[in-house]
């Protein structure tokens, strides 16, 4: 999944917030940002500056320190994750609630919409407070029998932590020998759309391999990325408005 974030948060039409929130351990920064960002700004940074009941426009507020700019596309900063599993565990229930209070004020107050990587949720901890305050959650699924199987776990897991799946929908990615609607379909979910597996613009996003910018937008994953994006920019306006 984090290649096609980064893929995203590249092509959103305004001003981005990306927040690696993978309690297992952040994969976001060693990608694309491959040696170029310190352990100093991130989730745990921020967690602790944002201590000592801040108001939400407040913590909000200091996302924008403790995110890094993304050169490659100045809208965009990344708030780091966890560079273990271990500091990923001192993150409790109260502190991933406070998250996302902070992220859904995030437009109001640093003028950026928020996009998050909730990685790896196969337990009841992790970032599922960030979850239940979003607007719109994707679920990335294969077009294949096994990784629809998986899926289907997955999604009676998302309904029992959000208690419904009315802001949940599915993304396909690559290809296979099933159709992006037939999918969905089988997972009781609509399609948010899909992506292509791309395997030179997936080695710069989650590998940090060499490419220019220019090069990397005419790929079929981000030309792909960028329509998405503009359809989920626009809903989550809407929903916003």
């Amino acid at each position: 999944m984090t290649t096609s974030t980064w893929a995203l948060a590249l092509c959103w039409p305004r001003p981005l917030l990306l927040a690696d929130c993978d309690q297992a351990g952040g994969d976001m920064a060693p990608g694309l940002l491959a040696g170029r960002v310190g352990g100093d700004r991130g989730l745990l940074s921020w967690s602790t500056a944002a201590r000592g009941g801040l108001p939400a426009t407040a913590a909000a507020a200091l996302l924008a320190e403790h995110a890094v700019q993304v050169p490659e596309h100045p809208p965009l900063a990344l708030i780091p994750g966890f560079a273990t599993a271990t500091q990923g565990t001192s993150f409790t229930s109260e502190t991933w609630q406070r998250l996302a209070l902070a992220l859904q004020e995030s437009m109001s107050a640093i003028g950026r919409d928020a996009l998050v990587d909730a990685g790896r949720l196969v337990t009841d901890r992790g970032c599922w407070p960030v979850l239940r305050a979003a607007d719109q959650v994707l679920l990335p699924v294969r077009p294949s029998v096994r990784s629809v199987h998986a899926a289907q776990d997955a999604v009676q897991r998302v309904r029992q932590e959000l208690g419904d799946l009315a802001r949940v929908a599915a993304l396909v990615i690559g290809n296979g020998p099933y159709p992006a609607g037939e999918v969905a379909k089988a997972l009781q979910l609509p399609l948010a759309g899909s992506l292509p597996y791309d395997r030179t613009a997936a080695a710069v996003l989650s590998d940090g391999a060499m490419s220019s910018m220019k090069t990397l937008r005419r790929s079929a994953l981000m030309r792909a990325a960028s329509g998405l994006a503009a359809e989920l920019a626009d809903t989550a306006e809407a929903v916003a408005g």
